[in-house]
């Protein structure tokens, strides 16, 4: 069969995954998808994606995998990650549990979560989803532990508003030696309504 030039090919619907295209490899001829091409662009630092389709709500105290957002599996090297999670209580006194667990092993973690207050002068622990022209408090929380089930990041002051979304953020660094899955685990303070809303959405960069 002769050759074709490239510029000759019928030109596709679309990119899809299971697309393959040549490649020369040590000088030999043979071809890979673009399934191939994202992941080994993902291991020199293209993001990793993931969104929420569907709410994960939850009225327990013990914390179910918000499966959405994962499991993102990570291979050794060292990572920035960030969730950025839309949140909600159907109760102004009950506050959301969340935690990060990564299922490999990490040298190192760094997990650091921050949501917007009530607060003006001091934290109130309250989650605010509006706030004022003179500006409020944004909270945070620290931990080096991965936690599942009881999330170590457990808000106890609830939400100024019910229904509203607030955002909360939670980021941090992994230098991972064995490779495993982050996930990120979700409860209520009581057995009341706190809701993951659908759009939000985890970024992880691998930078070494």
């Amino acid at each position: 069969m002769a050759d074709t030039k490239i510029s000759a090919l019928t030109a596709a619907s679309a990119a899809a995954a299971a697309n393959e295209i040549p490649i020369n490899e040590a000088g030999t001829s043979k071809k890979i998808t673009l399934t191939q091409v994202e992941a080994f662009l993902e291991t020199v630092g293209l993001p990793r994606v993931k969104a929420l389709g569907t709410t994960h709500a939850i009225s327990a105290t013990t914390a179910t995998e918000v499966t959405g957002l994962g499991p993102m599996t990570l291979e050794a090297g060292t990572y920035d990650y960030r969730f950025n999670l839309i949140t909600q209580s159907a109760t102004t006194t009950v506050g959301i549990g969340l935690g990060v667990n990564f299922t490999g092993t990490a040298a190192v973690r760094t997990i650091l979560s921050q949501y917007p207050s009530s607060g003006t002068a001091a934290v109130s622990g309250v989650f605010d989803d509006v706030g004022v022209g003179t500006g409020q408090i944004m909270e945070h929380n620290v931990q080096t532990a991965f936690s599942t089930t009881a999330p170590n990041m457990l808000n106890t002051a609830g939400y100024a508003n019910p229904n509203a979304n607030v955002p909360f953020i939670i980021k941090g660094i992994l230098v991972v030696t064995v490779s495993g899955d982050l996930e990120l685990w979700h409860s209520s303070e009581t057995a009341t309504s706190t809701s993951v809303m659908a759009g939000s959405s985890l970024i992880v960069i691998r930078t070494a």
